[in-house]
């Protein structure tokens, strides 16, 4: 899986956000935490790599979560984009912005929260999972897999193909898009995320008409539907014989159902109703079925799963229906589900009917329900009321009817797989009661099949017609809630006339005059001709009457000869002042009522709309040299919708207020880049615009203290903007090298907005690299290291050129101890590079400086496995100092003053800001006296370093002064910051440590200590779900089911930790019984839960944590075991489980003095609140656990002393029992629990 990668020096960053508080520093409030409390915090930060390579940590789900990136290397900085859209948190890089802004990239690349929620995060794939969609079979044919990737599936027909893309080669991917790459990916039309899609799940069949049906003959016999979905219980009674083919497509080797909803789903259709007497049989209970099992036991799949379902049941099954009772999420209709239902469709003459979905609200009909041909269904309840479950129309874009037709979807029975979990009400032995659209969907494809069987040579959209025009009216219900109405499968197979089920109509703006026209056909299967009055009625979202004109019919009956057709065009003209959505339903009715046909109408009448175009000039007053680094970031402040445009790049916007902001890069001969961000903090859009955002009347924006030494870091600029309607928080943020990289900031002349808010965040360090060469005037060359951090040193070193870096190029130079400088292309590759950094190392180069001659071409990415030790090696990418420095060199050899420290020795956390506008420079020079101090104290037990990051509040929100920074491991000193509220974390090997602090000037320095011995099992305070975020304790019983979560690295404080098994060195496991039996094992890092009968019953849990890491040479092993009772009564609360915490007096190297005794405190807890402890005893080993002793153990009020006999040198492990007078109890062990020396 993939490990911590950590860049100790960001990238570049740009921001836009809401729900500022007022004031230009976050409040001051004097506080403090004391140094050995625990609290609460935000839990674990979850991480997750991007498309782009970009590796996002997020601490909680809430608006002001802190959030930070690890920008992927690139060589160059970019603007990041960290926004709130629909409830879900995006960040979003800005050489994206430009792929987005073409339609080359799934913006759901970039949807932070919706990817943690699918499970493709960090902790729980190694993969970015893509669908590569390509301009044509061609171009999918010759297209080579990028480095890194494994195909998951191809799908020629559709001309895509599903790539697992490794997370540690994203960058190589992600680079390859990049129209100026040398080795671009030629082809692709468009890549996007393979989301994983779910079962839509949320007095039926006589409802529907469907025993009408079966009276004359009609129950689906000799027609075959496909069911996509999570398989079958082919054993089932009501399905015995049913399933004719069956294919998986979930890897589970089978499709037996595992869930129960395919089961469920496949029963409403052809079910026998042989469990019940007949009672709950299917709507077409003559069906076959072809089953695709596309969704695991767990009701979820992927877009690659279901597309290959739907090819399969297309071409191969022999359907002529398909039910797709699942879905993602909302869509305009032209994502890869929905375009592959229209290309499946045409080709081969099938009816896909799928649901709509469960969101409830408007403009949420979901893929791939949203497809022009599909045949998408909403649900009713059984007294033909709308289900407040079911998605509503009309489709996102154009507007489009959607869904065209409803169904019976609430508290509906069909049969249950047996040996399975019920996923609602059990019904008997052989049932279960479900409500969802998906359970309104089989409904329409069994009458699809009726309807196949008695018109054998109807096309799939004929079927769709017949089903949408014969629907049964549902009362004070629009076309957007339940399309033409309610599914009649008796109208359907008795009337003679099938009409055109539905028609849309979008008119793009400007559209006043214009016109539209849509033809509505009538095909009368009888042997009489039949005549049809037409009446149709539109309104818009209220219920108002649509302006007169909108609609005209050209007649208001027609006459349909027998066995023939007649069409009727309908004519749409735009009306002036009138946009919006507009719905009806044009009915067709014979003058004795006996035949009515009925179809769904909607105009979408787009609202007023201006061009807009933006203009970029970057400081030196020309358009920015890359665009994949400057970019306007458009903003609706009304509604939070985001836009992109590149600079001369025409964008079509609504009338209305906007927040725009220029993110401009400008690259100078010699320099390396500076970054400027203009803004128009609140632009009224009511005309067709083309605006110049000028680099040059740019602000300086600075922040830095008085203290000289403190000149390296990072520094960041954010930009925001607030959107109070939709409580949307936009953050556009650069986040560069501040000795370096010159930030700018302004809003244009003559604007300003309470909506806008300027902050700059440092992080003031001694410098980790440094390096001054001179070709007549003394300038810094910007490092940056591309394996690691090289060791501490200062040195006066002689540089020399050396070519390309071949055995040819160095056996020309003397190599010994100097500097190498070499120009290098990066599409040579690593091994290519690794090869030339060891030919310096073995010709005597004591350093090598590799400048990438190919601009477009993505930098070697640090931090790979590879061969071999060459000298600290750095590189310049797009970096104008390093291009000096290769010039300088290439006219002779030079001397360079060279410094490397691995470790910072000083630390500034400073914050400031300012709103509305930005017109003079923004300048914070604070004195170190005015700032408040923190006492750190990073506990080590190794020649190692610590990693921090900060996040302090200012405007109401968390801002991050930069990625992880190093400082060295055992020691205590003082650190300086803004007066504000801080959320800090540090690292020590595989720990991460969080804790949060106000700091206030006028107050004693804060003691904060990190990473304390003794680290062992914690189950203080609360974690929570990540999505939904839902605070609970660690290990609980809650709704019928034991979870437990197991912080097994808590510190000497108390304060649980969790580390990232999934970065290899940790491994463990977690193994739960009940009265002796084992429910189940998962690993240490993980949740599990387990269901558990009501009644009482002892309870064991068995943990065992052991650590690897190098740089952590400490309680390498922690194993505990925990008995308890347990029953329903304790449902909803944490379970009584036991820890014990030990806090030696160490030193910051976390040892204890050798060769004497030795007496520290031990404290029991328990994690459901105060209890009674009866006993504590402990045993003290030094040789790891082979060999132990009996500890002296006295009580002493709320704790117990613990005395020892302390050898000279090496490990103390400590192994405790506990009890208390309920009789839970608990054994913990921790090997090298501290050290002695």
């Amino acid at each position: 899986m993939v490990g911590r990668r950590r860049l100790w020096r960001g990238g570049a960053v740009v921001v836009l956000a809401s729900a500022l508080a007022a004031g230009v520093v976050a409040s001051m409030t004097p506080g403090a935490v004391a140094q050995q409390e625990a609290t609460a915090g935000r839990g674990e930060p979850v991480s997750v790599t991007l498309v782009s390579g970009d590796r996002v940590e997020l601490w909680g789900t809430d608006k002001s979560a802190p959030l930070r990136v690890d920008p992927a290397p690139r060589g160059h900085s970019v603007p990041f984009q960290d926004f709130w859209h629909d409830g879900d948190r995006y960040v979003v890089p800005g050489d994206a912005a430009v792929l987005l802004s073409r339609g080359m990239l799934d913006r759901e690349l970039f949807n932070v929260t919706g990817l943690i929620r699918q499970g493709y995060d960090d902790a729980h794939t190694a993969s970015v999972p893509l669908l590569v969609e390509y301009a044509d079979a061609g171009a999918r044919a010759h297209a080579a897999v990028p480095a890194g990737a494994s195909v998951r599936r191809s799908l020629p027909a559709l001309n895509l193909t599903a790539l697992d893309q490794d997370k540690d080669s994203t960058t190589t991917f992600y680079g390859a898009l990049a129209p100026t790459n040398a080795r671009s990916a030629a082809g692709v039309r468009k890549v996007w995320l393979n989301q994983r899609v779910r079962a839509t799940l949320d007095q039926s069949v006589p409802q529907v008409g469907a025993p009408a049906a079966w009276r004359r003959g009609l129950t689906g016999a000799g027609v075959r539907v496909a069911v996509l979905d999570t398989g079958i219980d082919t054993d089932h009674p009501d399905l015995a014989g049913k399933v004719a083919v069956s294919q998986d497509f979930t890897g589970t080797g089978g499709v037996e159902d595992g869930y129960g909803h395919g089961t469920h789903v496949a029963s409403i259709i052809t079910g026998s109703g042989a469990a019940s007497g007949g009672k709950y049989r299917g709507v077409a209970p003559d069906v076959t079925l072809a089953v695709g099992k596309v969704l695991d036991d767990a009701g979820y799949g992927t877009d690659d799963s279901v597309l290959a379902g739907m090819q399969w049941a297309a071409a191969e099954s022999g359907a002529k229906v398909v039910n797709m009772s699942l879905g993602g999420g909302p869509s305009d209709g032209q994502d890869p589900m929905s375009l592959a239902v229209d290309a499946l469709s045409r080709q081969y003459g099938t009816l896909f009917v799928i649901a709509a979905g469960n969101y409830g609200a408007d403009r949420t009909v979901a893929t791939p329900g949203t497809a022009d041909d599909a045949l998408t269904v909403g649900s009713v309840s059984k007294q033909d009321v709308p289900s407040d479950f079911s998605s509503r129309g009309p489709r996102l874009g154009d507007g489009a009817a959607k869904p065209e037709i409803s169904a019976p979807g609430g508290g509906i029975v069909a049969a249950a797989p047996a040996g399975v979990a019920p996923l609602g009400e059990t019904v008997g032995d052989a049932y279960q009661k479900l409500d969802g659209t998906s359970m309104a969907t089989p409904h329409v494809a069994g009458a699809a099949a009726i309807l196949a069987q008695q018109h054998p040579d109807w096309t799939g959209a004929t079927l769709k017609s017949a089903l949408v025009s014969s629907a049964h009216e549902i009362a004070d219900a629009g076309v957007y809630q339940v399309g033409a109405g309610r599914l009649d499968v008796d109208r359907a197979t008795a009337t003679p006339v099938v009409a055109t089920g539905a028609v849309s109509v979008y008119l793009p703006w400007p559209n006043t005059g214009s016109q539209e026209r849509r033809t509505v056909t009538w095909t009368n299967t009888g042997t009489a001709p039949v005549t049809l009055a037409l009446e149709a009625d539109l309104v818009d979202r209220l219920g108002r009457q649509a302006p007169s004109g909108l609609l005209t019919l050209p007649s208001d009956s027609v006459t349909v000869p027998a066995g023939g057709s007649v069409p009727l065009e309908l004519l749409v003209t735009g009306q002036d002042g009138h946009t919006g959505t507009y719905s009806g339903v044009l009915v067709a009715t014979d003058a004795g009522g006996a035949v009515q046909t009925r179809t769904a109408i909607s105009v979408y009448q787009q609202e007023q709309r201006f061009s807009f175009t933006p203009e970029l000039l970057d400081r030196n007053g020309v358009e920015p040299v890359d665009e994949f680094q400057s970019s306007a970031y458009v903003i609706d402040l009304e509604t939070g919708d985001i836009f992109y445009a590149s600079s001369g790049q025409t964008i079509s916007l609504p009338r209305g207020r906007y927040a725009v902001h220029a993110a401009i890069a400008t690259v100078s001969p010699g320099q390396e880049s500076s970054y400027t961000t203009i803004s128009h903090p609140e632009l009224n859009l009511d005309r067709d615009l083309t605006q110049v955002f000028d680099a040059r009347i740019g602000q300086p924006v600075i922040a830095e203290p008085d203290n000289p030494e403190a000149r390296g870091g990072t520094h960041a600029l954010y930009v925001m903007s607030r959107v109070e309607e939709c409580d949307c928080l936009y953050a556009f943020y650069t986040d560069v090298d501040a000795r370096f990289e010159p930030l700018f900031a302004a809003t244009l002349p003559g604007t300003a907005s309470d909506a806008y808010s300027l902050g700059t965040a440092r992080r003031a360090t001694t410098p980790d690299l440094e390096m001054v060469a001179n070709d007549g005037q003394p300038f810094d060359v910007h490092l940056q290291a591309l394996m690691g951090q090289p060791p501490s040193e200062e040195a006066t070193l002689t540089a020399v050129y050396g070519g390309s870096g071949t055995p040819e190029d160095l056996d020309k130079i003397d190599a010994t101890g100097k500097l190498v400088v070499v120009e290098f292309d990066p599409n040579l590759g690593r091994e290519e590079w690794l090869r030339r950094a060891l030919d310096i190392t073995r010709a005597g180069g004591r350093l090598a400086m590799f400048r990438f001659v190919d601009e477009g071409a993505t930098p070697l990415p640090p931090g790979d496995p590879v061969e071999g030790e060459p000298v600290p090696v750095f590189y310049g990418h797009d970096s104008g100092t390093v291009d000096r420095l290769t010039e300088l060199v290439k006219k002779g050899e030079t001397t360079v003053e060279y410094a490397s420290r691995a470790a910072t020795e000083q630390r500034y956390e400073l914050l400031y800001g300012v709103r509305r506008q930005v017109t003079a420079p923004v300048v914070y020079r604070p004195r170190t006296q005015d700032l408040a101090t923190m006492r750190a104290a990073y506990h080590d037990n190794a020649p190692n370093t610590a990693g921090f990051v900060a996040f302090g509040k200012l405007f109401g929100r968390y801002v991050g002064t930069g990625w992880f920074a190093r400082t060295a491991g055992g020691q205590e000193r003082v650190e300086y910051f803004t007066p504000t509220e801080w959320d800090l974390s540090a690292t020590a090997g595989p720990y991460l440590q969080s804790d949060t602090a106000t700091l206030a000037a006028d107050r004693p320095p804060v003691r904060v200590v990190w990473n304390k011995a003794v680290v062992g099992p914690s189950l203080r305070g609360t974690t929570k779900n990540f999505v939904p975020e839902e605070p609970h304790p660690w290990s609980w019983r809650n709704d019928g089911k034991i979870n437990v979560k197991l912080p097994m690295y808590g510190d000497a404080a108390g304060r649980p930790r969790m580390v990232e098994t999934f970065a290899g060195n940790v491994t463990g496991s977690v193994t739960v019984s009940r009265d002796g039996v084992a429910l189940g094992t998962g690993s240490v890092g993980d949740f599990s839960e387990y269901l558990v009968p009501d009644g009482d019953a002892a309870y064991r849990v068995v943990a065992d944590a052991r650590q690897s890491d190098a740089t952590w040479t400490l309680s390498t092993v922690v194993t505990a075991e925990w008995d308890f009772r347990s029953s329903s009564a304790g449902d909803g609360k944490a379970l009584p489980m036991l820890t014990t915490r030990f806090d030696p007096a160490l030193d910051v190297h976390n040892r204890a003095p050798g060769d004497r005794k030795f007496s520290f405190p031990a404290y029991v807890e328990r994690q459901d609140g105060p209890a009674r402890i009866a006993s504590l005893s402990v045993d003290v080993s030094y040789d790891d656990g082979t060999t132990w002793k009996a500890a002296e153990v006295r009580r002493d009020h709320d704790h117990w002393t613990v005395t020892v006999r302390h050898p000279r040198t090496g490990y103390v492990t400590l192994r405790s029992r506990t009890s208390d007078a309920d009789g839970n109890r608990m054994a913990q062990t921790v090997v090298r629990a501290y050290q002695l020396g």
